[in-house]
């Protein structure tokens, strides 16, 4: 195989707002494919460069399914760089160079920011010699508003401002994984903008004797025909500001409920005022933050840079922001598992990112688990898996299609998560409020641990897809840290008793004896998994295990590399990007964290299947096999976190 000089992302962040206002590109060049949310979906932005009278696509495909339109040739495009906040290409021709940026400044400490469902448009025009003209002309379709053909689509228009919408607004009436929004209204921002239909880009990109297209203010046009929102301008440089009003976005236990931003601002049109007069600012901001936090992921290694300015967006987006009662609740939404909301072991994983940089996203998952766990439709002595499916959150739904069963529950590992992640914001913030308001829920799943936690019977864990498994060391592990967080967190000597006997007890019981490390189920000698959980015992300073535990399960590991890593277990070849980030911090050689972070660049970079960021991928061929899209790549800034 010929030698890569060049980070390839799968698929590449365009407008990666949340859950249903998500678009990326699915393509090496911005001119290969139409651009698609993250499930896969085509939502069609296009943007063409007039120079001199030549029309010139920069974005989205030569033909539309439809066939409404051909055009003239692509843009040359000569790189793509993505950085935490922004992806930018550029294009080369005789005449210019023309720069494209993407910029949702996804800033962790402004949150009335990051949760403002926009994204910055913007581009500039470098001549290589005056005398010549250009004009840029940019739109997007209301697929971006629409999850059918037969939907009517409203289209409306005020100078510099124009939007479209279902005309039959239903909202928060659906629920699922695979799923676009259906309600609502997208905003294109700019002086020139207009509504058009679809062949209206025909008569721009040739001479025609077609009529023009325009469509009046207040119009319904079917989505069979795509109307579309379009701007032209004639600076060398300008911006192109798109959002999507999605309000009301979750229902929270029966109450319909407004995004955060919405509440922020009071309206949507305030909202996007100061969106617009704040993008000279956050255009700065965002850069010193791009230039600070990648500083701070080049000094782990190039290629986790390169992985955390792809995830970065990513992780964000698969949320959404909302306000309950004064305070934050952050909704996860399980992207292409099961469509879940709130989901306990996706918290989990994603948790490393919000815990440094603001842990009251941590909580903002949080809430929501614990308010239904306390109320009478949740009957177990566990903690629940999660609130609903997306973007209704009123309880839980994973395992429950047959009607309560607590076979198909995740009892050892959803207590597990509970007790850490509140330890560990705990530790991290010094602010002991939530751990103290939620105590008796925290040490009644504390005690489901001393008794069911060593030796897990027959259960699902957070890695589902593998099935059920008994005696899963890992989850023993889990349940051991997790003990032990708990005897810290509330000086509860019981617990950590009881967490130091089953630690000395673990190391005996789970050795492997045909080799290093430790095994994938008590009674299976000749087996192996990762030991992710472990890592907790390290961060939360619990001292449970001696560090020979963690440096045997990395010898393991490397014993046990394929092309794009170590496989999640010996059962299958499949590996979960989230857990080898744990493990990087199992061992004192920072050369593995390297040789992780290279596998993982190669798998994305290699991957034939074009999809957002996998978090499920086979380790011999680099095949996705399920998920993308999802949250749970916060794991990898799990070696900036520092408490």
């Amino acid at each position: 195989m010929a030698t890569r000089n060049r980070f390839r992302p799968s698929a590449l962040p365009l407008v990666p707002c949340d859950p249903y206002f998500s678009l990326w590109c699915f393509a090496d060049r911005l001119t290969d494919d139409s651009t698609r949310h993250w499930t896969g979906r085509r939502q069609s932005a296009f943007g063409m460069l007039k120079i001199d009278g030549k029309p010139y696509r920069f974005m989205g495909k030569t033909q539309l399914e439809e066939t409404y339109y051909t055009d003239g040739p692509a843009l040359r495009q000569s790189s793509v760089r993505v950085t935490p906040t922004s992806t930018v290409f550029l294009f080369t021709h005789p005449l210019c160079r023309f720069k494209l940026t993407f910029l949702t400044p996804a800033l962790p400490d402004r949150p009335e920011v990051f949760s403002r469902p926009v994204t910055y448009v913007s581009y500039e025009i470098t001549p290589r010699e005056a005398g010549h003209s250009f004009e840029v002309w940019f739109d997007v379709s209301a697929e971006f508003a629409g999850d059918f053909a037969g939907q009517k689509i409203s289209v409306f228009s005020e100078p510099g401002h124009a939007w479209l919408g279902d005309a039959e607004q239903n909202p928060l009436t659906k629920s699922g994984d695979d799923l676009r929004i259906d309600w609502g209204y997208l905003h294109l921002l700019h002086p020139n903008v207009k509504p058009y239909l679809l062949r209206q880009r025909l008569k721009y990109f040739k001479k025609s004797t077609k009529q023009h297209y325009p469509i009046a203010s207040g119009e319904n046009i079917s989505m069979k025909r795509l109307p579309l929102l379009v701007a032209v301008s004639e600076k060398l440089s300008d911006v192109f500001v798109l959002a999507y009003d999605g309000d009301p976005a979750i229902e929270y236990f029966g109450e319909k409920k407004n995004s955060y931003s919405r509440s922020y601002y009071g309206d949507f049109n305030t909202l996007l005022a100061t969106a617009v007069k704040d993008y000279p600012e956050l255009v700065k901001e965002c850069a010193a933050f791009d230039k600070e936090l990648t500083k701070r992921m080049k000094a782990v290694s190039p290629e986790y840079a390169k992985l955390g300015a792809l995830a970065w967006r990513q992780v964000f987006a698969a949320h959404k922001l909302i306000e309950v009662d004064g305070k934050l609740v952050f909704l996860s939404k399980e992207c292409f598992s099961n469509g879940c909301v709130a989901t306990l072991d996706v918290t989990y994983p994603s948790s490393p990112l919000f815990l440094e940089f603001n842990p009251e996203f941590v909580l903002g998952m949080l809430r929501p688990l614990f308010r239904y766990a306390r109320s009478d439709a949740w009957p177990f002595d566990f903690a629940p898996h999660d609130c609903g499916t997306y973007p209704l959150c009123n309880g839980q739904v994973y395992g429950w299609e047959h009607g309560i069963n607590d076979k198909l529950q995740m009892p050892v590992e959803e207590c597990g998560n509970a007790i850490l992640m509140v330890a560990a914001v705990t530790k991290k913030t010094g602010d002991r409020s939530f751990a103290e308001e939620n105590r008796d829920l925290l040490t009644k799943w504390a005690d489901y641990l001393s008794c069911h936690g060593y030796d897990p019977k027959n259960q699902l864990c957070t890695d589902d897809f593998a099935g059920h498994l008994p005696h899963n060391c890992n989850l023993s592990l889990k349940a051991i840290v997790a003990l032990g967080a708990a005897g810290k967190l509330y000086s509860e000597k019981r617990y950590t008793n009881a967490a130091r006997r089953m630690a000395e007890r673990w190391q005996h019981e789970a050795k492997r004896q045909c080799g290093p490390g430790y095994r994938l189920a008590f009674d299976k000698d000749d087996s192996w998994s990762l030991k992710y959980n472990l890592v907790w015992d390290k961060l939360l300073g619990l001292s449970l295990f001696p560090d020979a535990v963690g440096e045997a399960e990395v010898a393991l590991y490397r014993e046990k590399y394929a092309r794009y890593g170590t496989p999640l277990d010996c059962r299958a070849t499949y590996t979960k990007p989230d857990w080898l980030a744990f493990t990087t911090l199992l061992t004192k050689d920072k050369t593995y964290a390297n040789e992780v972070y290279r596998q993982m660049e190669r798998a994305v970079s290699e991957t034939p299947d074009r999809v957002p960021f996998c978090d499920y991928y086979d380790t011999v061929d680099a095949r996705q096999w399920m998920f993308q899209g999802r949250s749970t790549l916060g794991a990898l800034f799990i070696n900036l976190l520092e408490f």
